[in-house]
């Protein structure tokens, strides 16, 4: 089994000593968002990463298992006044969005939580333009003042090649933070449908 944060446990994703490890202005720096684009952050959370995003650009999809996430992530932008972000709660091998419904994908601290990557990772592929972006932050397995256990952390060369098996081709690989790797995908063109999962 992979390792899953404990929904209850939602405030210490927004502990303000996050942004000295996982700034939100550095991960916004290295993605340059657009206003014209259309997001989906899978496995949003409370939305660390979802709210300020959403404020940078036309739409956010903040999908989650966790329908406390959904609550809090729903809870703080009504509290920032965003109104561009649509809750979504998912399934791992059944995301209910449209096909091609997103220019970029965000997939932050979500890869070492996949008990079925390979279903999740099809999904990923069908809700993603054919020249979408995906973008996969996760940790490293080294000493780190929060994060799964290390055992259950993925190396990022072992992410690399799951994403590889899985459809996708890497563009950009971004040292931006001190435990975590940055990395970004594109879309390797594949014969046949993705996911089978439709809203």
């Amino acid at each position: 089994m992979a390792f899953k944060f404990p929904a209850e446990n939602w405030k210490v994703l927004l502990n303000p000593e996050r942004s000295s490890w996982q700034s939100i202005e550095v991960f916004l720096s290295a993605v340059n968002p657009s206003e014209e684009e259309v997001w989906a952050d899978l496995g949003c959370g409370p939305g660390y990463f979802t709210i300020p995003l959403a404020s940078k650009v036309k739409k956010v999809y903040a999908v989650d298992l966790e329908e406390r996430m959904l609550e809090v992530c729903a809870s703080r932008a009504k509290e920032e006044g965003i109104t561009n972000m649509e809750l979504i709660k998912c399934q791992e091998d059944c995301i209910p969005l449209p096909d091609e419904v997103a220019h970029r994908i965000l997939m932050a601290n979500l890869l070492h939580e996949l008990v079925k990557p390979a279903g999740f990772l099809a999904e990923v592929r069908r809700i993603s333009r054919p020249n979408a972006k995906i973008v996969v932050i996760d940790w490293h397995p080294i000493p780190s003042p929060a994060g799964p256990p290390l055992e259950e952390r993925i190396p990022k060369e072992e992410a690399k090649k799951l994403m590889e098996e899985n459809g996708f081709i890497l563009v950009e690989d971004l040292e931006v933070y001190p435990y975590h790797y940055f990395l970004i995908f594109g879309k390797e063109e594949l014969n046949g449908p993705g996911g089978v999962c439709s809203p």
